[in-house]
């Protein structure tokens, strides 16, 4: 599937330049040549596939060109500051050739890189389609009504009526909001492309203008998410050494031209006299000098990074850049590709676009949304857009039809850094929907490539899940005691059975060993958009517990990113657990990120109703919640700054992701929905109550049936006696609703009045939620944790199994 080789000519004065250029293309036949007059010579004995040359009389050059090698891909490199090469190529271009331009000023390497995309492209097949294709652009406000000649992975060519004016398909002019049509259904969409060249055609009965046009190889992804700033010094260091460690291209480019970016070869970060250097090769052609600001950007975890940096030394063979002090990170809302392990593999069948050929492949990689397989650019044709109806073969040999289109075509990478050689393509495919079935596949296959000890454990019985957590000396809830008759397993096995059902809505993951359950870990939607990581619980006296613990938790975090509508993550533990503690409240405090994160702490509060006191006569007045209610508590909320709080628990005003999330668990057979009881005060409520309703078992702690206190001024003199209403209030309706106790989750100011009224205090929690554009940078924190718990230490800093547990 590889490119075949090709012959390339270059022709340039400079003698470095021209063995710089034939190395890089050296998998390539290259010819190197001086000037103008010998190329032509060269051109006569054989002609070339791709020509380089300077802009100097490209005119009279290129006619030389279309005589000797008319099929030739022409490249003109030219400096930005040539301003007589660049006149010389614009006058080129208003006579009608057809032609490349590169930046001289790139470094050799991104002269390459380029070169080789443009052979890439020019080896891509062109088909004839295998019926008519109806085509229609708009182009500067006007629709115009097109045939299709033939299409490319990159370009195609229309037939345009006569009828439309030439004067307006100038070369390089951008075409907007192409679609390709087949009997009135929609085979490729394009959002832009651009004219390479137009030329009249009156060989027919009915002249028509051919115009060649090319487009990207992938169509963009919006980024919805802000850029936030990383101000730590430190961090910034860490996470430039792990780009350089990971090879990851360094790019560089002026504050005031964003647009043209040079690669930083052989970056390499070290101390000099006590300072952090960025240093790289110079190879000539670094076009910055010292004392030059430029913008540095770079990838690392697929999240993206720039900051500011300076050229502190330009040498004769290297150059050194200073380590920018901040750097922005940009959120882009994305899912994470993984490979597929031996025992799930996909294979992906559908009929070409445009030929209509039947097409099957081996998927490559996968996410939530999407996969990717390889293909011959050399003779198959699936431009980026096109619309696929596929099937999907499972590893369970099932096969579930779904729509797809096409949202990428490049090169397949090569781990080796010395093999330069063209690639086979992959193809990058995002599903338009995602059936259950599919989507339930291919979690299970993320798992499974994730860690090979864990498995689904919505297949095993909840009873022998529950005897390895009364095993590891966990306790969840004194509603659900170890031991006994344990009568309360039915109603929360018939929650385990639903959850197993509906995938999305929760997980339990088991790590097993030679047959046997040695941990557990479970996810919730606790909220519509927000994954709650709880009942984390390994076997004691195990050998590897940490690692256990370690590959549980990480997983059940990777899980709720890879369902698509989860937007953030969260987990509790008790502050009175050592080990989870500082491990938390570290994770927290480095990761603090104002808008995308927050730690907050309460107390459990929990009170059996045969204990409850009688409510007093004379009690304030408490009423349901309206929409005008909603509304003031998140401008209450977010008057606290407390956003993510809002956004994470569906506390905005409109209540359509309640509605949406009481109706999934409704699908599923479980029961999910939130009250809200309020006391007014003169101005509007002074005291509010959010009570949590669901399906026990969904959290074996019954967070998803307690309650939260929201109180609008704590020193108005009625505050104390609206809260105390309120907890009222909340006993009689857990009483109301068949419950064993009542669960209040309040602050530190509010734990005295509960424990005064009967509750008892189960202890103080914290709770870490995070946007999920931060998992990537999470999980590295979490792993270099559990790595250096790895390295031999003292007995006493073990953590027990009953530390390592979560909620």
């Amino acid at each position: 599937m590889s490119v075949p080789t090709q012959d390339v000519l270059i022709v340039h004065p400079n003698e470095g330049r021209r063995a710089a250029l034939a190395e890089v293309l050296g998998v390539h036949r290259v010819v190197a040549v001086e000037s103008q007059v010998e190329a032509t010579r060269r051109m006569e004995s054989t002609a070339p596939t791709l020509i380089i040359a300077p802009p100097e009389n490209a005119r009279r050059f290129l006619r030389h060109v279309d005589r000797a090698a008319p099929e030739a891909v022409r490249v003109f490199v030219c400096s930005q500051s040539d301003r007589q090469g660049l006149e010389e190529l614009v006058e080129t271009a208003a006579e009608g050739h057809v032609f490349n331009t590169l930046d001289d000023s790139l470094t050799v390497s991104e002269l390459g890189r380029r070169l080789t995309s443009i052979l890439q492209h020019r080896s891509s097949a062109r088909v004839t389609p295998a019926s008519t294709l109806a085509v229609r652009f708009r182009l500067n406000g006007v629709t115009y009504p097109s045939g299709c000649l033939d299409v490319g992975n990159f370009g195609a060519a229309l037939r345009v009526p006569l009828t439309a004016s030439i004067g307006a398909f100038i070369q390089g002019t951008a075409l907007e909001d192409l679609v390709f049509e087949r009997h009135g259904k929609t085979v490729l969409q394009v959002p832009r492309a651009f004219i390479r060249h137009a030329q009249q055609v009156h060989a027919t009965q009915q002249p028509y203008l051919r115009l060649g046009i090319t487009w990207g190889e992938g169509l963009d992804e919006p980024v919805t998410a802000p850029t936030s700033r990383m101000r730590d010094p430190v961090i910034v260091l860490a996470l430039l050494r792990k780009a350089v460690r990971r090879e990851t291209p360094v790019w560089l480019h002026y504050l005031d031209t964003p647009s043209s970016h040079f690669r930083l070869d052989a970056p390499v970060v070290e101390l000099q006299d006590g300072r952090a250097v960025l240093r790289g090769l110079n190879d000539g052609a670094f076009p910055a000098d010292v004392g030059d600001v430029l913008q540095l950007s770079f990838e690392v975890g697929g999240q993206s990074y720039s900051g500011a940096t300076s050229v502190l030394r330009r040498g004769d063979n290297d150059v050194a850049l200073s380590v920018p002090r901040s750097v922005g990170l940009q959120n882009r809302r994305g899912l994470q590709r993984f490979r597929l392990g031996p025992d799930h593999r996909f294979l992906v069948t559908f009929h070409a676009p445009i030929n209509g050929e039947r097409i099957t492949r081996s998927v490559l990689d996968l996410s939530g949304r999407g996969f990717a397989f390889p293909f011959d650019a050399s003779c198959e044709v699936l431009p980026a857009g096109s619309q696929l109806e596929v099937s999907l073969l499972l590893p369970d040999g099932s096969e579930v039809p779904c729509r797809a289109e096409v949202r990428s075509v490049d090169a397949v990478n090569t781990d080796s850094r010395f093999d330069r050689s063209l690639r086979p393509y992959r193809c990058g495919v995002r599903l338009l929907e995602v059936p259950t079935k599919i989507r339930d596949a291919i979690h299970d296959a993320f798992m499974a490539s994730r860690s090979g000890a864990s498995r689904d454990g919505g297949q095993e019985k909840l009873a022998d899940i529950w005897k390895m957590m009364e095993e590891s000396h966990y306790t969840f809830h004194p509603d659900y005691p170890f031991g006994g008759e344990a009568g309360y397993l039915d109603a929360l096995e018939h929650t385990h059975r639903r959850l197993a059902e509906a995938k999305d809505l929760g997980r339990s993951i088991l790590y097993a060993d030679a047959g046997a359950i040695m941990g557990h870990v479970g996810g919730l939607r606790m909220h519509s958009r927000s994954w709650l990581v709880q009942h984390l619980a390994v076997r004691p006296g195990y050998h590897r517990h940490e690692q256990i613990a370690n590959d549980l938790t990480a997983l059940a975090v990777e899980m709720g990113e890879a369902i698509e509508d989860v937007e953030f993550l969260r987990y509790m533990w008790r502050s009175d657990n050592r080990w989870p503690n500082r491990l938390g409240t570290w994770l927290a405090r480095v990761m603090e990120n104002r808008g995308f994160s927050m730690l907050r702490a309460f107390h459990y509060m929990r009170l059996p109703l045969e204990l409850a006191p009688q409510a007093p006569a004379t009690m304030l007045t408490v009423r349901e919640g309206t929409s005008e209610d909603r509304a003031w508590l998140e401008a209450h909320l977010r008057a606290r700054g407390e956003v993510v709080r809002v956004l994470a628990e569906d506390l905005q005003a409109e209540p359509d992701a309640e509605d949406q999330m009481r109706a999934r668990f409704a699908a599923a057979g479980l029961y999910r929905d939130r009250r809200m009881f309020v006391v007014d005060g003169e101005h509007g409520p002074l005291a509010l109550a959010l009570v949590e309703e669901a399906s026990p078992g969904l959290s074996y702690i019954e967070v998803t049936n307690g309650f939260w206190l929201e109180v609008a001024d704590r020193s108005h003199p009625l505050a104390k006696r609206a809260l105390e209403t309120l907890v009222h209030r909340c006993i009689a309706h857990a009483r109301a609703r068949g419950r064993p106790s009542a669960v209040g989750l309040v602050a530190d100011e509010d734990a005295p009045l509960l424990a005064s009224m009967g509750f008892g205090d189960q202890g103080r929690f914290c709770e870490w939620i995070f946007h999920r554009s931060m998992v990537r940078r999470w999980c590295d924190l979490w792993r270099s944790l559990f790595e250096r718990l790895s390295r031999p230490r003292r007995a006493s800093a073990q953590p027990s199994s009953e530390d390592a547990s979560c909620t």
